[in-house]
C-alpha cells in the first residue's frame, strides 16, 4: 500500500543522505555535492578527455548504486522522472551559457556528460518508460541500451510520427540497439 509520508521522507532524505556518503572506487564527494575527486592512478596512459569520460562513468555508476539503494520499489517511476526533469534543466542551464565566443569542446563536453547522467535510470527493475516524454538528446541514448530495462512492462514510444521513426527504421543505427534490447523484455 503506498505510504504518503515515507514517500516524502525517502524524497526529502535523498540528496542529504547521498552528502554524508564516501563512494567506493575512488570516487568521493564532498559534503556540498561541489567537488568530484577520482583517483587517477590508471589514467597515465588516458588523454584528458577519456580521463573525464572514465571518471563520470564511476561517478554515475556509485551515484546510481547509492540512489537506487534508498527508494522502494513503488517510487521509481517518480524517482525516474524527478531525475529526468533534473537533467534537462541543467542541460537547459549549459545551453543558456552558450556565447558566440564559447570553447565549442569544452561546451560539447558539458552537455554529453549531462546526457551521460541519463544513465542513472538504467534500472532493470523499472516497469514503465515513457521515452516519448524525453528530451531528443536522451532518446538515442536510453535507446542504445534498452537492454538494461529487462523487467519493462510498459514502453511508451509515442505516436511514432516524428524524427525518432527516422532512426529507429531497418538498418539505421538505433535499429539493432532497438531490437537486442526488446528481445529481453518479456514481461511487455
Amino acid at each position: 500500500e503506498f505510504d504518503s509520508k515515507k514517500t516524502e521522507n525517502v524524497e526529502g532524505n535523498i540528496k542529504d543522505d547521498f552528502t554524508n556518503i564516501g563512494l567506493r572506487n575512488g570516487v568521493e564527494i564532498n559534503s556540498d555535492l561541489e567537488e568530484i575527486n577520482v583517483k587517477t592512478e590508471n589514467f597515465s596512459s588516458l588523454s584528458t578527455t577519456e580521463q573525464r569520460q572514465v571518471m563520470l562513468q564511476q561517478y554515475i555508476q556509485e551515484f546510481k548504486r547509492y540512489l537506487w539503494s534508498y527508494v522502494p520499489w513503488y517510487l521509481y517511476g517518480r524517482i525516474v522522472e524527478r531525475i529526468l526533469a533534473g537533467i534537462i534543466d541543467c542541460i537547459e542551464e549549459i545551453k543558456s551559457t552558450w556565447k558566440l565566443g564559447t570553447n565549442m569542446p569544452v561546451f560539447t563536453l558539458k552537455v554529453w556528460a549531462m546526457v551521460k547522467m541519463a544513465d542513472i535510470i538504467q534500472l532493470k527493475q523499472l516497469r514503465v518508460l515513457q521515452i516519448d516524454a524525453m528530451p531528443k538528446m536522451i532518446r538515442s541514448n536510453i535507446l542504445r541500451n534498452l537492454d538494461k530495462f529487462p523487467q519493462l512492462r510498459n514502453l511508451e514510444f509515442g505516436s511514432g510520427t516524428g524524427d525518432m521513426t527516422v532512426h529507429i527504421q531497418r538498418g539505421a543505427a538505433l535499429h539493432h540497439d532497438l531490437c537486442r534490447g526488446m528481445k529481453n523484455m518479456h514481461n511487455l
